[in-house]
C-alpha cells in the first residue's frame, strides 16, 4: 500500500503547529527565527552542491532561493527548511511524495524535483511570471483560464482520492506551456479551498484568491498582510525550539479535524529542548530530548536569555556561561544532532549577543613581534594581528608538495566581504581521515611541510590539509582575530573535506595562533577526535596589550581599536576542551615568552620540548627542524590510519 502523503506528527508537534498556524504574531516570530542563507553561500543537496543566490519566496516550511548547481552550472530552486527539526524533515519528505503523486495529472504538472535531502529540495526553476503577478498586471486570457479550472478539477479528485489538498495559491502557479505547481508541499490545514475544488469555476477561484492577491511578493501571509486582533490562547506549556532558538506556546487542545495530518504518538519528534509551564515557571527537559542537548550549558543559557521566555520566576538569574569559549561546554554530540547546533553554536563563541562583522585593522608588517613593543618602533600593538606570511626556506616545501602531489582547495564560503579558507591538500596512503595542519601567526603551508613530511615518513596515512584562514580587511591585508573568524572558517574546512573530498573524520593539528580556532572547533565538531596543540595560551589579548604597557598605551586604549575595527576585545580565558571521545595531546617549549605573558594551557597527554615557540609549524620550522618527540608524539596520537 503507498504511503499517505500526509505529514505523520505526535501530539506536542501539532499542539506547537497549532499555536503557530492561529497566530499571525507567531507566524512572524517563525520568519524571524529563521537564519537566511547568504547569497554565494553554498550547500549541499544530496549529492550535489549548490551556490545559492537570491530569495525567490517563502512560506511555513522553508525559504526558497535562486540556486546554481557547481558541477553543471544549471538554474535551479532551493527550498531550505525553516530548520532542521523533525517536522521540517517530514514536511519535506510528504512534498516530494506529492509531487510524485501529482505527477499523473494532465492539467497541472509540478516542477520537477531534482535533489532532495533532509533540510532542502532542489528542483526546476521556472522563470516565467507568477499567476499572481499576472493578474495584478491584468486579466488572464480565456485560454489558461479555462486550463485553471480543468486544474482546479483534477487537484479536487487528488484531494478526495488520496487527502492531498495542493496549495493552489496564485504566487504558487505559473504558465510554461500549460499550468506549473512551484511547490508541492500540501496544505496543512483545511481551508475554503476545499470548496472551491468541489465545483471549480474561475470566479470562484478568483474570489478565494483575492486576500494572496492583495498580500504582494511571496511571503507567509502574517508577514504580507495588515496585522490584526489575535485569535484568543490559552497556553499552560510552552516549548523552547531548537534551531530557531525561541519560546513558542503548545496549543492545549488543538483542532485535529481540521489538519491533514495523521497524528501519531510513535512517531519520532525533536523541537522541543526545554518546556515550562505556567504553573511554577520552572524549565526542565523536553521528554524525549537528548539528554547531552538539554544538559549542555550553551543550550540552556540560551533558553534562558530568550526575550520572548513566558515565564520567569523572580529572582531568577541566567545559567553563567563565560564568553571564552562556551562551545567547549556542549558535550559531545552526534553527527546527526551536532550539525543542526553548529551556527549558533560558533555564533555564541565568537561573537556572543553581535552580528559577525568582518574586520577593518589596518596593519604594519613586522619583522620579529618584539618589534611592537619597542619605544621607537612606528610600528603599533595591534599589529600583532597581521597574518602575512613570513617567507621561509621553500626547498623543503616545494619538494614535500611535489613528491606528495600537492594541491590547493579553496573552501567554498558563505561570504565574500573578507573571510578565506586556503587549504594544501595532500594523500597519504589510502586513509580517509582528514589531518588538519593550522600554524599560527604570520605562518603559511610552507610552515606545516616538515612536519607532514616527518609523519608521512612515520607511515602516517591520511588527507593531510594545511590550512591558511584568517580575513582580509578593506585594504585585501590578511589578519587573524584571535580565533573569532579562524573558528568558523575551520569549521567549514572540516565540513568541506568531509563532504566534498570523502574524508569520514578529521584530527587537528594547531600551532600558537591556531590554537584559537582549533580549540573551539574540537569542542564541538562531531567529525574531529583528535587534537594536538603546540604553545597553546590562554589568553589572547594580553599579547597586544602587554606591547602597549611597554610603550605607555593603556589596555583600554587597546581593546577601544580592537572594538571600533570589528576584532575581538573583551579580555577572555581559553581553556583546552575535554569531551568524551576527543584525544588531547599537549606540546610546549620549556620556556616560552608567550606563555609567561597570555599564560600557558595543558590538557589531555602533555610534553614538554626543547625549542622555540610553536616549533611543530613556524615559518622556519625547515630550517631549525621539528623537535623529534613532537613527532614521535603527534604520531601516537593519530596511529597509522
Amino acid at each position: 500500500m503507498d504511503a499517505p502523503a500526509r505529514p505523520r506528527l505526535t501530539s506536542r508537534q501539532l499542539g506547537l503547529v497549532s499555536a503557530i498556524t492561529r497566530s499571525p504574531r507567531l507566524k512572524r516570530a517563525l520568519v524571524e527565527a529563521t537564519e537566511a542563507l547568504p547569497e554565494g553561500a553554498v550547500v549541499r543537496v544530496g549529492g550535489r552542491f549548490l551556490r545559492v543566490g537570491g530569495a525567490l519566496g517563502s512560506g511555513l516550511v522553508g525559504v526558497v532561493y535562486e540556486a546554481r548547481c557547481l558541477e553543471t552550472g544549471a538554474r535551479l530552486a532551493y527550498k531550505r527548511s525553516r530548520a532542521g527539526v523533525a517536522f521540517f524533515r517530514e514536511a519535506l519528505r510528504v512534498e516530494a511524495l506529492s509531487a510524485r503523486r501529482a505527477a499523473a495529472l494532465r492539467a497541472l504538472r509540478p516542477a520537477a524535483i531534482v535533489e532532495t535531502d533532509a533540510r532542502g529540495i532542489a528542483k526546476e526553476l521556472c522563470a516565467r511570471p507568477t499567476l499572481q503577478a499576472e493578474l495584478l498586471a491584468g486579466e488572464l486570457d480565456p485560454a489558461r483560464r479555462a486550463a485553471l479550472v480543468e486544474a482546479l478539477g483534477e487537484a479536487g479528485d487528488l484531494f478526495r482520492r488520496e487527502g492531498i489538498l495542493l496549495d493552489l495559491s496564485p504566487k504558487n502557479l505559473c504558465w510554461d506551456d500549460g499550468w506549473v505547481l512551484l511547490d508541492t508541499g500540501p496544505k496543512l490545514q483545511r481551508s475554503d479551498l476545499v470548496g472551491v475544488l468541489e465545483r471549480p469555476a474561475w470566479s470562484t477561484y478568483v474570489a478565494h484568491a483575492r486576500r494572496k492577491l492583495a498580500a504582494g511578493p511571496s511571503a507567509p501571509s502574517a508577514v504580507a498582510l495588515p496585522g490584526g486582533p489575535e485569535p484568543p490562547l490559552v497556553a499552560r506549556r510552552w516549548a523552547f525550539v531548537r534551531d530557531l532558538w525561541r519560546w513558542f506556546p503548545v496549543d492545549p487542545a488543538p483542532d485535529v479535524a481540521s489538519f491533514l495530518v495523521i497524528v501519531d504518538d510513535d512517531h519520532a519528534d525533536d523541537e522541543a529542548v526545554f518546556l515550562t509551564d505556567e504553573a511554577d515557571g520552572r524549565v526542565v527537559p523536553a521528554p524525549g530530548a537528548d539528554a547531552r542537548l538539554a544538559g549542555s550549558a550553551l543550550v540552556r543559557r540560551c533558553a534562558e536569555e530568550a526575550p520572548d521566555r513566558p515565564f520567569r520566576p523572580r529572582g531568577e538569574a541566567p545559567l553563567p556561561l563565560p564568553l571564552a569559549a562556551p562551545v567547549v561546554d556542549l558535550p559531545s554530540l552526534s553527527r546527526e544532532v551536532a550539525p543542526a547546533f553548529a551556527g549558533r553554536a560558533l555564533k555564541i563563541a565568537v561573537a556572543p549577543g553581535a552580528p559577525l562583522a568582518a574586520p577593518t585593522l589596518p596593519v604594519g608588517r613586522y619583522a620579529h613581534w618584539r618589534d611592537l613593543a619597542a619605544a621607537d618602533s612606528a610600528l603599533r600593538p595591534t599589529d600583532i594581528f597581521t597574518h602575512e606570511v613570513l617567507e621561509g626556506s621553500r626547498t623543503l616545501a616545494e619538494r614535500v608538495f611535489r613528491a606528495r602531489g600537492a594541491r590547493r582547495v579553496d573552501v567554498p564560503l558563505p561570504r565574500s566581504d573578507g573571510p578565506f579558507a586556503e587549504l594544501t591538500c595532500m594523500q597519504v596512503g589510502e586513509a580517509r581521515r582528514a589531518i588538519v595542519l593550522v600554524p599560527g601567526f604570520r605562518a603559511g603551508p610552507d610552515a606545516a611541510a616538515a612536519l607532514v613530511s616527518a609523519l608521512a615518513e612515520r607511515g602516517v596515512a591520511g588527507l593531510y590539509a594545511i590550512a591558511y584562514v584568517g580575513v582580509r580587511n578593506p585594504r585585501g591585508q590578511p589578519l587573524v582575530t584571535s580565533g573569532r573568524w579562524e573558528a568558523i572558517l575551520l569549521w567549514s574546512a572540516i565540513d568541506h573535506l568531509c563532504a566534498r573530498l570523502g574524508a569520514g573524520s578529521a584530527a587537528l593539528l594547531a600551532a600558537s595562533h591556531g590554537n584559537f580556532g582549533a580549540m573551539i572547533v574540537a569542542g564541538l565538531h562531531p567529525a574531529v577526535d583528535c587534537l594536538a596543540l603546540d604553545s597553546p595560551i590562554e589568553r589572547p589579548l594580553d599579547l597586544p596589550a602587554s606591547f602597549g604597557a611597554l610603550r605607555g598605551v593603556p589596555a583600554s586604549a587597546i581593546h577601544e581599536e580592537l572594538a571600533a575595527h570589528h576584532l575581538p576585545s573583551e579580555p577572555v580565558s581559553f581553556r583546552i576542551p575535554d569531551r568524551p571521545g576527543l584525544r588531547v595531546l599537549t606540546l610546549r617549549p620549556r620556556e616560552d615568552a608567550f606563555a609567561r605573558i597570555c599564560g600557558g594551557l595543558e590538557g589531555g597527554e602533555v610534553v614538554v620540548y626543547d625549542g622555540g615557540h610553536a616549533a611543530t609549524m613556524r615559518h622556519d620550522s625547515a630550517e631549525r627542524g621539528v623537535p623529534a618527540v613532537c613527532v614521535e608524539r603527534i604520531a601516537g596520537l593519530l596511529g597509522p590510519g
